[in-house]
């Protein structure tokens, strides 16, 4: 506590320079040394009674805290002696695109200390916040959870993000892989995700948009599994990793469960699930299936169904719509689900193309399915689309 109250005196000196960075620190320090001093006095407290049997559980639960206030008073310290300056040390090396290893200390500071108003969104992996740099450059910082983290998959997601570069991908500012702290620190994407769009705003942005962003994302998952020196399959495609900039423009985002194929290789075996329930192809639920690239087809398939209806495609209580897609398309009456779905007659025929396009995305057959280059070409229309050959939903 001697050494927090020195380090103390100098935070206050250094915040009259450094105020907005300072002052929650501090708050922070007052209400550890506060908590310190009542864990103190209640120890001094039990040594006045003696060892007792009736006082072993007090005991037990004051070293307890003992011990956690010393891993924070830990990470206080390494936040203190962190300054505005280290971080805008930094930017330098992020401006050529090497990824930086950030400090917990740096994490705290580019997020106001895990601010709880900065959060933009969460998941079972962890928390996104919204942070910036000392001289204003807003990031996304997500700090996953601990114990959904192995250190190979979070170094695999770096690894990553750090040999590609597309302009339909996020970038990867830097990461933080510590023992109080696994984050990774993102570019900023100002309009949040497509599955916001899609689910909670579908009149934000019109159609005709929405078939642009499908492009795009296709175009980034084609540069995953064909430009890469080693093979990307991302795992999990959805409109919920689909990030969109201020200009709407999207980049494919979360790589947490994505690996690498080694050259000469053409699929993974697959020793755990992986994917999200209603976007996972059906090879990817069997263990010891072979994964391949058509995993991440499929998924995108699952997603054109949602642009198709600006809607999940599985609603409780209903047919799935995949499904319904697949019984209008077979009895010729594609068309009135275009309608269905609200979309104008000056965009019928991209509805359509996009409709056949999903079909073909979730043939049940990984083989059967197209190529993600193919599938761009498909949807900008420079290659025709064949009507799809079975019924995606039959083994």
């Amino acid at each position: 506590m001697v050494d927090l109250d020195h380090l103390k005196q100098q935070v206050e000196r250094r915040s009259k320079l450094y105020r907005e960075d300072m002052d929650g620190w501090l708050h922070k320090v007052e209400d550890k040394q506060r908590e310190m001093e009542e864990i103190q006095s209640k120890l001094n407290e039990l040594k006045i009674h003696g060892f007792h049997l009736s006082n072993l559980n007090d005991r037990h639960q004051l070293n307890k805290r003992v011990i956690e206030n010393l891993n924070a008073v830990n990470i206080i310290k390494e936040i203190g002696n962190a300054c505005p300056e280290s971080i805008r040390a930094i930017l330098s090396e992020i401006e050529i695109g090497k990824p930086r290893a950030f400090s917990p200390a740096d994490i705290m500071i580019i997020t106001s200390h895990l601010s709880e108003s900065n959060i933009i969104r969460s998941d079972l992996f962890g928390k996104v916040y919204k942070g910036k740099f000392h001289n204003g450059k807003q990031v996304s910082v997500k700090v996953l959870v601990n114990k959904d983290v192995s250190q190979e998959i979070f170094m695999s997601e770096v690894t990553t993000l750090s040999n590609t570069s597309h302009r339909h991908l996020t970038k990867l500012y830097g990461y933080c892989f510590e023992h109080s702290i696994i984050a990774l620190v993102y570019e900023y994407m100002e309009n949040g995700s497509f599955a916001e769009i899609l689910f909670q705003n579908p009149h934000t942005v019109e159609w005709d948009k929405c078939y642009g962003i499908a492009i795009k994302t296709a175009k980034a998952i084609a540069y995953l599994h064909e430009g890469c020196d080693n093979q990307i399959i991302h795992h999990d495609i959805k409109a919920s990793n689909v990030l969109l900039d201020n200009k709407f423009s999207p980049k494919v985002a979360d790589f947490g469960v994505a690996k690498l194929i080694k050259d000469g290789r053409s699929h993974l075996t697959l020793t755990r699930t992986r994917g999200t329930p209603g976007y996972a192809a059906p090879e990817m639920w069997i263990l010891s299936s072979r994964i391949t690239c058509a995993c991440d087809v499929y998924s995108f398939g699952m997603m054109l169904f949602e642009i198709l209806g600006m809607r999940k495609h599985f609603q409780k209580g209903e047919v799935w719509f995949p499904q319904h897609v697949w019984n209008k398309f077979e009895s010729g009456q594609l068309d009135d689900i275009i309608e269905e779905c609200g979309i104008s007659e000056k965009n019928k025929i991209k509805a359509r193309t996009l409709a056949l396009v999903a079909l073909w995305c979730a043939q049940f057959k990984p083989r059967v399915r197209p190529s993600m280059s193919v599938v761009v070409q498909m949807l900008e229309m420079r290659i025709p689309v064949k009507n799809p050959p079975t019924n995606p939903f039959i083994k």
